[in-house]
């Protein structure tokens, strides 16, 4: 039987993606191995451990962690290495391998290109030199580290992704890595997700609709479609699962990253970083649901006046209703006989910043449902001139509806460019401070570049949103009776309510309705 049963260790990570990187290879590492043992007497290989994409600074990796327990089970009595380096990069640990383990086990310890060969020269491990590379080591393993961070850092507030796998909804874009591309399919689940946190649905509602609708998770998904594996695979969808969507500014544009870090090169335990500290990029991708919807589910879901009726589902005005004062949300609150029911301002009940004012909900109710019945029968004429007036198909309608509106916007574009020139003109002629340039100069810069911007955006001849469709489908609503969550959800994005009960409801779709008024006005109808 041999004296030495042998266990060959090999270690590479991206640490070493560097001009050694060739030399360090498993591959080179095996074959210098095997030609060093190739002229050693008594020698029988046990095991080669590899651990291939493992870093140096932690030791927590399984072949190492197979190979010591191989040690301690005194399977092998022999261990050899490349180099210091492929133990590990971290000084402590690497040097209690030395100063601890190859004693206690009388462990026979070989570093080829370090000359170490704790048998045929004990004194070799404890030399100096040893010291000094051991902590050449971990130096390199923490530069390293920290040119590696510095790098993604920078690249992510250059707004590239830097991640393994996409967010929900999302992809990778084939021909940029960085970039994000809708998901059609995931964007329907998730616009799903939108709309009935919308319609008043509580998370744990949200959830089981999505189960009892056999709708696979995000990791379920991932796995199914596209054959990736991700952390916590769930077949279930929990209220958990649909808050992390609800939360998430993704789904509006925003590119979110660094939301976790590790403590040290050397402790790879991940952490939560403060939400300050985030790396935030808006307007990076395609958005999947529009602001106005995300804040208006903040508002309905995360609100601490946000209440469920006993039947599970969420109250009508709920999320909808601010002081058109101050911008509070109003706050619902019963007489004590609990047969009238009141909306007062939040701010002045808390903090007396605001007047004390507040509304009926059956005065509100009256308001609402007159204004929405007024708003359906004004889309309906619209929509009957439309009709009556030309003969257009719909995309036809919408190509005019477009032009003209871009011609209003050059128009505005005009006016604003104007100002500038005006402005430049009193500022050179020392009529107005420079303090009062820079103030009007970046407002108009900032109505420039927007409405540059929406013409932008309505040249690509994107006929997605159907303005006749949306008319129609008002249209056909017909007169109301009264008002449910899920009317007010349809037409109404936001109720004001002033001194005085006077209400301001701003609607849905009040872009499709300018549209079509515009389009009426220039064809003089």
């Amino acid at each position: 039987m041999s004296k030495w049963q042998v266990g060959i260790y090999l270690r590479l990570s991206s640490d070493d993606d560097d001009d050694k990187a060739e030399s360090n290879s498993i591959t080179n590492q095996r074959n210098l191995i095997n030609y060093y043992l190739s002229n050693l007497k008594d020698i029988n290989v046990y095991k080669c451990y590899s651990d291939d994409g493992y870093t140096g600074t932690d030791f927590n990796r399984p072949a190492f962690q197979e190979m010591m327990e191989n040690i301690r089970e005194k399977r092998i009595n022999c261990v050899i290495v490349k180099d210091l380096s492929r133990v590990g990069r971290n000084y402590i640990n690497v040097g209690y391998f030395i100063d601890d383990t190859i004693p206690r086990y009388n462990l026979r310890f070989i570093s080829v290109n370090d000359n170490i060969d704790s048998y045929l020269n004990p004194e070799s491990k404890d030399s100096l030199d040893v010291l000094f590379k051991n902590l050449m080591n971990e130096s390199f393993a923490k530069d390293i580290s920290k040119k590696i961070r510095t790098s993604f850092a920078i690249s992510k507030r250059n707004g590239n992704f830097i991640g393994a796998i996409a967010p929900y909804g999302y992809l990778k874009d084939s021909d940029d890595y960085h970039k994000l591309v809708i998901d059609k399919e995931a964007e329907k689940t998730v616009k799903k997700i939108f709309n009935l946190a919308l319609c008043g649905k509580s998370r744990r509602q949200i959830a089981d609709d999505l189960n009892n609708n056999h709708i696979l998770t995000p990791s379920n998904y991932m796995k199914t479609f596209y054959n990736i594996k991700t952390p916590g695979l769930s077949s279930k969808w929990t209220p958990y699962m649909v808050d992390a969507i609800l939360k998430n500014k993704t789904y509006i544009g925003y590119l979110i990253q660094g939301k976790v870090t590790k403590v040290s090169h050397k402790n790879h335990k991940v952490i939560t970083v403060p939400e300050n500290d985030w790396i935030v990029v808006p307007n990076h991708h395609e958005p999947i649901i529009t602001e106005d919807i995300f804040n208006q589910v903040q508002n309905i879901l995360y609100n601490r006046n946000s209440r469920v009726n006993n039947d599970g589902n969420m109250y009508k005005y709920t999320g909808y209703l601010k002081c058109g004062d101050c911008g509070s949300t109003l706050h619902k609150q019963h007489r004590p006989n609990g047969d009238i029911t009141f909306f007062y301002c939040g701010a002045y009940r808390k903090k007396k910043i605001c007047t004390k004012h507040y509304i009926l909900e059956s005065e509100l109710d009256s308001i609402v449902l007159d204004t929405l019945n007024k708003y359906i029968d004004i889309i309906s004429n619209i929509e009957d001139k439309i009709e009556k007036n030309f003969s257009v198909s719909y995309v036809e309608y919408e190509k005019e509806s477009k032009k003209i509106k871009v011609l209003e916007l050059k128009k505005e574009l005009e006016k604003y460019k104007k100002l500038l020139n005006c402005v430049k003109s009193d500022y050179e002629e020392d009529n107005i401070s420079k303090n009062n340039f820079e103030r009007f100069k970046e407002k108009y810069m900032y109505k420039i570049n927007d409405i540059r911007l929406t013409i932008e955006d309505l040249s690509k001849n994107n006929y997605r949103d159907d303005n006749i469709k949306i008319i129609n489908k008002i249209k056909s609503t017909g007169q109301l009776e009264k008002i449910t969550r899920n009317i007010v959800n349809e037409f109404i994005e936001r109720i004001n309510v002033y001194e005085e009960k006077k209400v301001e409801i701003v609607f849905k779709y009040r872009n499709v309705y300018e549209d079509a008024l515009l389009y009426l006005k220039t064809k003089e109808i």
